[in-house]
């Protein structure tokens, strides 16, 4: 996994630069204020009495489950068809906007509309997700090398402190919505348009970004020709960059289903077993956006002096550890250290596989190669969401998903592994 250093490559204009991290600064507002507000809401409002005979913490992780699988089923065709258009930015924008427009449904429809919340939990994440694409693939465009593992915390230690301003911004609205005159849903509905406006105005900057591009040697006639030619170029084992890009590829959405289920079970783990008050739990994530921001930054240093593969192992093991900790979890306080150690690992996989794969990424196939990382590590999260969900019904414990994703996280890291490193 590790890429010659031989020499630096040149950096973007520091626009460009800037308007690539506000991209995570500007998302992470609807990530934080997902498992915090969006949540609760689901949880303790709109399925609060069962009316479908399900527990509420089965309904989340299932609803979840099917965003991932919804991302999974559109990323194919939109990437590749960014790819043969040289049109990432187009379609960044694009996802942003559905995204946001997802999260003003959210604040409107009543909450009896259960079918409508439910769709647009959907299409806001799905939103997310094809965003995370076109953020990935213009990263690609932009940097390589000791670059991109330095960007690529840069953008996530933003979305850790852009997440935590956005939503003390919303909770500060939950808070007075007596004063406002809101009952508990309606506070919570009109807190949605905050991560909604925040992600469109702080992904502007990028709309007037130059993020030049390149061009594979020839693209497909149709976005089904331009798969079926990346698949081909994947196969080929004599290619030494197919195989490598393969295996990464493989461990990698194995690694990152895991993540991003663990992420958003975190908070309903937290509902369930401590039966943490909304105020409490939006305390929690503050504790750890607070940590993960330098932790990210930290992984970043790391990557660029001791190597990708070690410091994905120092993460992986990180991850893992957390996994298997959250069994002894007793009390609130051990929840709170748990939650520290979370973050000091929290975006640092994702930091590394980001800056990996876009220097991976074959010559103007940025967009295909992230649309198919999003939509195997989609697949594997909808699975580890299937599963969490499961074994919380089979068992009653809402803490038994916790071993599907262990498992996974472990596969996940033996395949990394395997994957050869760069010459």
């Amino acid at each position: 996994m590790d890429a010659s250093h031989s020499a630096p490559p040149a950096g973007p204009p520091r626009f460009t630069a800037v308007a690539w991290v506000l991209l995570d600064w500007a998302a992470s507002a609807f990530s934080t204020v997902l498992i915090t507000l969006v949540i609760t809401y689901v949880e303790r409002i709109v399925f609060a009495d069962r009316p479908w005979g399900l527990e509420p913490g089965v309904v989340w992780p299932w609803t979840l489950a099917v965003a991932m699988l919804a991302s999974a089923a559109v990323a194919p065709g939109l990437s590749a068809w960014a790819d043969r258009r040289q049109r990432h930015k187009t379609a960044l924008l694009g996802s942003v906007g559905a995204g946001a427009g997802a999260l003003l449904v959210l604040a409107a429809a009543p909450a009896e509309a259960r079918l409508v919340v439910l769709g647009a939990v959907v299409v806001a994440n799905v939103g997310f997700d094809m965003a995370a694409i076109f953020t990935g693939s213009l990263l690609a465009a932009i940097s390589s090398g000791p670059l991109a593992d330095r960007l690529s915390a840069y953008g996530f230690a933003a979305g850790y402190a852009g997440g935590a301003v956005a939503l003390v911004v919303a909770t500060t609205i939950v808070a007075a919505r007596d004063q406002l005159g809101l009952s508990a849903a309606g506070g919570l509905q009109v807190a949605f348009a905050v991560p909604s406006l925040w992600w469109l105005l702080f992904s502007l900057p990028a709309a007037a970004a130059r993020f030049g591009g390149s061009h594979a040697d020839a693209h497909a006639a149709t976005a089904a020709g331009e798969l079926v030619a990346f698949a081909r170029s994947l196969a080929r084992s004599e290619q030494d960059g197919g195989r490598h890009l393969a295996a990464l590829l493989g461990g990698s959405v194995l690694v990152l289903g895991a993540v991003q289920t663990a992420i958003a079970q975190f908070s309903s783990v937290a509902l369930e077993e401590f039966d943490l008050e909304p105020e409490a739990l939006v305390r929690l994530v503050l504790l750890v956006q607070a940590v993960a921001l330098p932790g990210a930054l930290a992984v970043g240093w790391l990557s660029e002096r001791i190597g990708r593969r070690t410091t994905l192992a120092i993460c992986l093991a990180g991850w893992a550890a957390v996994l298997a900790l959250a069994w002894l979890v007793k009390t609130v306080p051990q929840l709170y250290g748990l939650a520290v150690l979370l973050a000091l690992v929290l975006g640092g996989v994702q930091s590394v596989i980001r800056a990996t794969v876009a220097e991976a990424a074959p010559e103007g196939r940025a967009g295909v190669t992230f649309g198919l990382l999003q939509v195997g590590s989609k697949l594997t999260g909808a699975l580890a969401g299937l599963a969490f969900g499961g074994l919380y019904l089979a068992s009653g414990h809402p803490r038994a998903g916790l071993l599907a994703l262990l498992a996974q996280i472990l596969v996940g890291w033996w395949a990394v592994s395997q994957s050869p490193a760069r010459r």
